[in-house]
């Protein structure tokens, strides 16, 4: 006990001393309000490096519970989803009043909230502060991976009392399935298990159907009264109540010491969530856990070194870093419980990823960078997949609170498997991965969605989704061809030759939606005829005439990674491919349809940044030969789609991918495809990068980077020339590389264009 007290004073001492020594540290260029606008949807949260508690104020009632231009705090809960939409968590809410009036009353107001001002607010990694207007009181929470801890500072001489509120943020009452996409509480329950102990819980239906959040807290000082409310009335003489609307009220008395709470969560019981706070916080000095928690913050987005002067990129960088190491959410106790999508609670010898897990956003470039920094990671993942496979018969679809949204389309473990295992992370078991796989991707319906869903047989039945069957059914179709691209290098890796043949043939099954005639992906019915009228402008979000989800044809034609070259031959070869994708950037950015998917945003023509299914798009200039169009474009959007203000993202962070494209592509690299451990070369913005990973280092030299400068002239590795416009995992992460670019202001059309210089394709090897 005493060795952990000073080794913890120790780390922060010394991240303290060198802070001042080196002037600032990665985590003082942290800038957590960027993006807290509509588009972005992040929430300024305390929280730990992957950690299941994601405490924040809400000033909202849908999304992330927090949007910037909203003036009034409603409460500070537990858990949020910073940069994804949907209405659910916003769990346990804790709220600090001063109103002597509640005494006397014998029903509480079904809502409360305060004023507050951006000038009266701080936030940075693991910590937020807030002055609450209304009652002069301030607020301050930090975090640990399961734990949260309020300090609530009251005016002199003011009543202190705090309301526990396990109604907040559900708009229905009891039901047990869900009205349109609003949280509704199930059952609550709370209870004061003695003077400076309250304990409860509350389980809700959503999104996310049958969610558990257990609490446990513990009080800086004994109550000194306390009132009970079921159903907002005031419960006289109890010490607990159950129901569906349940609320505590606890006053402290008049003294000039602040409140502290600390509070324990978990999925699985109260006794879980007392566990967990003794394991984390063993303190109500709110200043250590804080400094702890930066500590943990300061190291971990240490492992990407930038030796550039500080400037809006590095902050942009180091805040992007920062946002997408929430995610994957941790979602298992200290003694390894969980609860899975069954609503059965399993231990597991692993940290249970099912928080928040979103395979679709986060397969394309987050995934890939937790493999380089934290494979330790994503080899608990993969045993999450592997449980949830287990547990329910299908790899996730959309993880949250434990359990199987089954939001977005495709089969996109299918990927994030792929690249796991080509990256050399292992420590799981990948055969027994591969055959849920193979069984996950043939699957049309799931549990207690009682309906076909996925479109699988279909796919199968037609070699592709007619859209006289399901909605958005060119876009599934697409992405099962990756997947399925993604399976047969799963097969490839472990030595399963049928297996190979059977999924990389599926793999090509795209060719039979792409339309000679127009040029572009078109819906056809189960008769093989096209979608007529075609207009490759129309988005009619989720609606049966829509093809494409969140998307126009315009993004989607172009998602094909696994097969460029395929591609452009439909095209009619190389020139023309070109000529269709120099003009995705071009044409109008307009959108037609009656109401077009919200999500279609930063738009250059119809090239849509602030959407994940494009995010590959303009790396596809390297399979042609052309990676200087790649350059210049790359270079446009990290220098004007992200800044460090509220509107600072072009679209839903999404579980860190939208930040994750940005470091990936700010360093001049990105993973195009999965199951290869292939990275296409962009173009660095930054002087001098080492990147810190398990098996040494990779340092990115560019001397005379800029925004001007963003052509790439030439490469070397380890200090021999490199032709190739492309970079293999293996050979710039193990042991300790360089890699040097010297850039220039005008594209050098010679380097990486030389068709052995290009990334492979399907194609390719047929």
């Amino acid at each position: 006990m005493k060795f952990k007290f000073w080794l913890t004073a120790l780390l922060v001492f010394i991240a303290a001393a060198t802070a001042n020594a080196n002037n600032t540290q990665p985590v003082d260029l942290v800038r957590p309000m960027m993006g807290t606008s509509n588009n972005g949807c992040v929430a300024p949260v305390a929280a730990a490096p992957f950690g299941m508690v994601e405490l924040c104020p809400d000033t909202f009632f849908s999304a992330s519970g927090y949007i910037y231009h909203h003036g009034h705090i409603y409460g500070f809960s537990h858990t949020h989803k910073s940069g994804v939409g949907g209405t659910d968590f916003k769990d346990i809410m804790f709220f600090p009043l001063s109103q002597p009036a509640w005494t006397d009353k014998a029903q509480c107001p079904p809502r409360v909230s305060s004023r507050f001002s951006h000038d009266k607010e701080h936030v940075e990694p693991g910590y937020y502060r807030v002055t609450l207007l209304d009652s002069n009181i301030e607020a301050e929470l930090t975090a640990t991976k399961r734990c949260g801890m309020h300090r609530y500072s009251y005016p002199a001489g003011a009543p202190r009392q705090l309301l526990i509120d396990l109604k907040h943020g559900c708009e229905h009452a009891c039901t047990i399935i869900p009205e349109d996409d609003f949280d509704t509480v199930k059952l609550s329950y709370i209870e004061m298990v003695d003077a400076r102990s309250i304990r409860g819980y509350r389980i809700s239906n959503g999104w996310a159907p049958e969610q558990h959040v257990y609490f446990y807290a513990e009080l800086s000082e004994p109550v000194k009264g306390y009132k009970i409310y079921h159903d907002r009335n005031h419960q006289p003489n109890a010490k607990s109540a159950k129901g569906c609307d349940v609320r505590a009220l606890l006053s402290f008395g008049q003294s000039d010491n602040p409140i502290v709470a600390r509070v324990g969560i978990s999925p699985v019981s109260m006794e879980g969530a007392r566990r967990n706070l003794k394991a984390e916080i063993k303190t109500f000095d709110f200043d250590r856990v804080r400094a702890a928690t930066r500590n943990e913050w300061n190291t971990t987005l240490s492992a990407i070194e930038i030796a550039d002067a500080d400037t809006q990129q590095k902050e942009v960088f180091y805040t992007c870093l920062y946002f997408a190491h929430l995610y994957p959410q941790l979602y298992s106790d200290v003694t390894g419980e969980y609860r899975s999508s069954d609503s059965k609670v399993y231990r597991g010898k692993f940290n249970y990823y099912g928080g928040v897990f979103s395979p679709w956003d986060t397969f394309r470039t987050q995934i890939p960078l937790m493999n380089i920094l934290h494979p330790e990671v994503t080899r608990d993942l993969a045993k999450t997949m592997l449980e949830h496979y287990r547990h329910c018969g299908q790899l996730p679809i959309w993880l949250l609170a434990g359990v199987e949204t089954m939001c977005m389309i495709g089969y996109n473990s299918m990927p994030v498997i792929a690249d796991i295992y080509s990256k050399g992370v292992r420590g799981f078991d990948a055969e027994a991965l591969f055959e849920a796989m193979k069984a996950s991707a043939n699957r049309d319906t799931f549990g207690y969605f009682l309906r076909d869903f996925r479109g699988a047989r279909y796919y199968n039945q037609y070699g592709y989704v007619p859209f006289d069957k399901e909605i958005t059914s060119v876009s599934k179709t697409l992405e099962y061809c990756y997947a399925d691209w993604c399976i047969a290098q799963m097969a490839r890796m472990l030595g399963h030759d049928e297996d190979y043949a059977t999924y990389i043939e599926r793999a090509k099954r795209y060719r039979n939606l792409f339309d000679s005639e127009t040029k572009f992906m078109r819906g056809r019915d189960s008769n093989g005829n096209w979608r007529t009228p075609f207009d490759p402008f129309y988005s009619n979000h989720y609606q049966p005439d829509d093809d494409f989800c969140e998307g126009t044809s315009w993004q989607w034609s172009f998602f094909v990674p696994h097969d460029i070259a395929g591609l452009a031959e439909l095209y009619g070869g190389e020139e023309k491919f070109v000529e269709k994708l120099d003009s995705l950037f071009l044409v109008s950015s307009e959108l037609h349809g009656p109401n077009p998917a919200p999500d279609i945003t930063g738009r250059i023509g119809q090239y849509a940044h602030g959407n994940e299914p494009g995010h590959h798009t303009l790396y596809i200039y390297n399979y042609i030969g052309q990676p200087w169009k790649a350059q210049h474009r790359i270079s446009e959007i990290l220098y004007t789609l992200y800044n460090t203000n509220h509107y600072g993202m072009c679209g839903n962070d999404d579980c860190g991918q939208m930040s994750a494209w940005y470091i990936m592509s700010a360093m001049g690299f990105y993973p195009m495809t999965h199951g290869e451990g292939i990275y296409c070369i962009g173009t660095p913005i930054f002087k001098d990068v080492t990147l810190h990973h398990k098996k040494g280092s990779l340092r990115i030299v560019a001397p005379k980077a800029s925004r001007e400068n963003c052509y790439v002239q030439s490469v070397t590795l380890n200090g021999k020339p490199y032709s190739r416009n492309y970079l293999m995992h293996d050979e710039i992460f193990k042991g300790n590389n360089t890699l040097r670019f010297e850039m220039g202001n005008h594209p050098n059309k010679e380097w990486g264009s030389a068709k052995e210089n290009r990334p492979p394709s399907m194609s390719d090897r047929e």
